[in-house]
């Protein structure tokens, strides 16, 4: 019996059809690289071979007295450069070739026999081609219709390949052999069987192929048409009494080859063949000792898996092959159908704790190979974790019929390598004795291969049982403690992180790759868990670089991140999203993302840190902005993406007052459905107080509407001026959301704040159910119209523009409590009037007249403090609007 660790991944079988696969596909990558033209390195007389006229080429041959002349780039012919030319004229220009030629026999032979640098002659060409009238010229001028050139491929394979029928009966009709064979070993029969001809089959058996023939490794056509489902083909092969029982070098009829693709079908056909002994066929192993059965089973064939079981009866349940492994152990081993596992285990005689001649069980298969759905049906339906393995190395040896095949003794041999590195650092003992240290748990395997979550979910169902304590597990033998995480698991993560990076590096376009060198780092302007901020310079432009701290592999966060963040910013390209221009990935220590460099920085710090003012149109343009930016990430990027984390850091603004939305750190593509990306937190905290609550509470699974929640609070804070429950701290203005499904104060009727259209459109996309929410494509056109131009083209001017007539309200509150405003003043004609600045954000003609007009004011001081919230906004702004623009 052999070790069940030391199971190949794969048979002979799949790996020599790869070969096959890949073969055939360098075949036409050859004769494509062959074929092409190439006009400006080839000379006038290669050109007329080519594609000139019969005059040109008459003419240019008239001068040659060389034939043998070749291309310099793929040693080309000139019957080549004919054969592989592109006009209804090539069959008259080889006739023209063949007369310059006369009676020198020789000089036909060499053009017919040369072989271009790819290998091939220019019969493969015609051939390939399907040019019927130009091959029969080359046959009646001497050419061999079996040549196979250096690539070792026949014609009448070449055009069986490409399937041209016609062109397969013509070089029959001229002598082809039916029998000879290819590169890979394969008849003519073999090959229109892989490739699925299945007219070009039944022509073969008519003309005298063998439908029983042999491929380099025994295997036979109806193996071939088994495999691959074709049941036409299967029934055309019976049909010319292809035998069903025979087997290839691994011992695997066609039964176990259409047990594999579960195309109950071909069973059917297969064993009425047969008739009578349909259950000796079921019954045949291979030389792993795997039935039909064992075989539908580890491909997950649950409709094959019944059809056997209807033919050979039950007593293959229980049948184990060489690796201890019945069908249910098989099922458990790939993980591929868990209603399989579940139908095997209604069957008679079918324990879940059947112990193979190793002793393992279906539950070691599933936690050895980490299938965690498997292990916890299996723990459901009874399966015995406390059941023990033995780690014996046995000789894998077949059950039967001695091994003379070269390539299964090589996969033998490569098994028992592959056994021996697995058991390696235990101690050698004999097949005879064992030790107690040897007896592995399903636990042990699991932790043996880094599988930590089953290791998790083992400990947790034996803790559940009526006779164990909350100790049991950890005084139970040593082979019931198992620490987390185990060392395979971290070596795991680590590996899969450095695999993360190799793929981004892969796939990102080389215009992206920089280097740090190539940066000229100014000063830092920002920060955050991954590192700083920089404004910088590339190129002779600013630039703004997110220079991620020096990183360990296995900072599972930092790494993710950091990837997720480049692979999304390198697919998009919108006005309103952050422009990329490269990434830094040449080292962990040198990771960095560089973006256009926004010289207003973020509304987050032009409304709470700077504590400007913006004028009513720049406000509505940047929510214009902010929401076709993000209908583009959801609806017409190539490959839509969630923001997850949308607020007022991550809308940028340029000097002209236009917004970007940036920040992909925690962003996903849509199409990444798996559970851990759309059901958990995005994790950064301090963004808690957007986050929507269905992300919050994690109940679930969310979708794009969680951005349209936070960009409803980002509107509100926008033209509140105020950040969302800026009393709470964010996990408590996220929970209020979340659970007391509050939401910031809105008026109860339209102002100048707050007009009809945001009023409404806020209302609707804060919905605490998702799906109530609008789309960006609906909550567009719904604002757009309300769009107005700033005052002034300029856009929104540096904040070190005081001087210039910029005031922020913060300077303007401490200008009034300093002048200490009477308590009673004389009635004033009209309310004071403050002008804006080309940006949007309140400003006046002059210092000087605003005190001017503040001196005069018939305001309190009290009445101007009420007027102020507690961060020292301006409630109701005394500015003038054009109403007419957003009423």
């Amino acid at each position: 019996m052999g070790n069940y660790k030391s199971r190949p991944p794969s048979s002979c079988a799949d790996e020599l059809k790869k070969k096959i696969s890949e073969g055939y596909a360098v075949v036409r990558s050859r004769l494509n690289d062959d074929i092409k033209p190439r006009f400006d390195a080839w000379n006038m007389l290669q050109n007329a071979c080519f594609q000139g006229t019969l005059k040109t080429l008459e003419e240019s041959l008239k001068s040659l007295k060389n034939l043998d002349e070749r291309t310099e780039d793929h040693q080309l012919s000139l019957l080549h450069l004919i054969c592989a030319g592109h006009s209804e004229q090539q069959s008259e220009k080889v006739a023209i070739l063949f007369e310059a030629c006369g009676d020198d026999d020789m000089k036909k032979e060499s053009l017919l026999k040369h072989l271009s640098k790819n290998g091939f002659s220019a019969l493969h060409f015609v051939v390939y081609k399907d040019e019927i009238e130009t091959m029969e010229k080359l046959l009646a001028a001497g050419a061999n219709v079996d040549f196979s050139g250096r690539n070792k491929l026949p014609p009448l394979h070449l055009a069986v390949m490409c399937g041209n029928i016609e062109m397969v009966e013509k070089l029959i009709d001229r002598g082809a052999s039916l029998q000879i064979a290819d590169f890979v070993n394969f008849t003519p029969l073999h090959c229109a069987t892989y490739f699925a001809h299945e007219k070009i089959v039944r022509l073969l058996m008519r003309r005298g192929a063998d439908p029983n023939a042999c491929g380099g490794v025994r295997d036979r056509p109806l193996h071939l048409a088994s495999n691959k489902g074709q049941i036409s083909i299967v029934s055309a092969l019976l049909e010319a009494d292809a035998d069903p029982t025979l087997a290839d070098d691994e011992g695997n009829t066609s039964l176990h080859f259409a047990a594999k693709t579960g195309h109950v079908g071909i069973i059917d056909l297969l064993l009425l063949k047969i008739g009578a002994g349909h259950q000796e066929l079921a019954l045949k192993t291979n030389i792993y000792g795997d039935t039909p059965l064992h075989t539908a089973c580890y491909a997950g064939r649950l409709d094959a898996v019944k059809r056997l079981l209807d033919f050979g009866g039950s007593i293959t349940l229980n049948m184990e092959n060489v690796f201890s492994e019945t069908p249910l152990h098989a099922a458990c081993t790939n993980g591929r159908n868990l209603e399989l596992v579940a139908f095997l285990l209604k069957q008679p005689g079918v324990d879940a704790n059947f112990q193979g001649q190793d002793g393992h069980t279906a539950l070691h298969s599933a936690c050895y190979h980490g299938h965690l759905r498997f292990v916890q049906f299996l723990l459901d339906n009874g399966a015995d974790q406390s059941l023990t393995a033995r780690a014996v190395d046995y000789s894998l040896l077949p059950s039967s019929t001695p091994v003379s095949s070269t390539i299964v003794q090589t996969m033998l041999s490569l098994s028992k390598e592959s056994a021996s590195s697995v058991t390696a650092g235990s101690s050698s003992v004999s097949s005879a004795s064992l030790n107690d240290d040897q007896q592995q748990t399903p636990i042990i395997w699991a932790y043996e291969k880094g599988h930590d979550q089953i290791v998790a979910l083992l400990k947790y169902y034996a803790n559940k049982r009526p006779d164990s304590d909350v100790c049991s597990e950890y005084s139970s033998g040593e082979s019931s403690y198992t620490p987390l995480p185990s060392p395979l698991g971290r070596l795991r993560s680590v590996t899969k992180e450095k695999a993360e990076i190799l793929q981004l590096r892969a796939s990102l376009c080389s215009q992206f790759h920089l280097s740090l060198t190539d940066v000229d780092f100014q000063e830092a302007i920002g920060s955050g868990s991954f590192g700083k901020v920089y404004k910088g310079t590339y190129r002779g432009k600013i630039v703004a670089i997110k220079r991620y701290r020096a990183v360990a592999f296995g900072s599972k966060s930092e790494v993710d991140m950091f990837c997720r963040e480049v692979s999304i910013l390198s697919k998009l390209q919108h006005p309103n999203v952050i422009n990329f221009v490269g990434a830094c990935l040449d080292d962990p220590s040198q990771f960095a993302i560089i973006t256009e460099f926004l010289v207003n920085g973020s509304l987050f710090s032009l409304l709470h840190e700077q504590k400007r003012v913006l004028e009513m149109a720049l406000r509505l343009n940047i929510g214009i902005d902010v929401a076709r930016g993000m209908r583009y990430l959801h609806e017409l990027a190539k490959r839509p993406v969630i923001h997850r984390d949308l607020n007022s850091h991550n809308i940028l603004l340029h000097e002209d007052g236009h917004a970007v939305v940036a920040d992909f750190g925690e962003s996903r593509f849509m199409a990444q459905h798996d559970d851990e990306n759309m059901t958990k937190q995005p994790g950064v905290c301090y963004n808690l107080r957007w986050m929507a609550p269905e992300i919050f509470t994690q109940c679930g699974r969310y979708d794009r509407k969680a951005d349209v929640f936070s960009y409803a609070l980002c509107i509100w804070e926008l033209h509140a001026a105020e950040l969302p429950f800026a009393h709470l701290k964010p996990a408590a203005a996220a929970a209020e959301m979340a659970y007391k499904r509050g939401r910031p104060p809105l008026p109860p009727h339209p102002t100048v704040q707050f007009p009809a259209h945001i009023l409404y459109m806020i209302t609707s996309a804060w919905h605490h159910d998702p799906k109530s929410r609008p789309a960006f494509a609906d909550i567009l056109p719904n604002i757009e119209k309300f769009a107005s131009p700033v005052k002034s083209p300029n856009g929104v001017p540096p904040s070190n523009t005081a001087d210039c007539g910029l005031l922020s309200v913060s300077k303007l509150k401490n200008h009034w409590e300093r002048k200490g405003i009477p308590q009673e003043s004389t009635q004033h004609s009209s309310a004071t009037t403050f002008s804006t600045s080309s940006s949007g954000i309140v400003s006046s003609s002059s210092t000087s007249s605003i005190l001017s007009s503040l001196s005069t004011s018939t305001k309190t001081i009290d009445e101007l403090r009420q007027r102020l919230d507690r961060n020292g906004y301006v409630l109701q702004p005394v500015i003038t609007v054009d109403n007419t623009s957003i009423s």
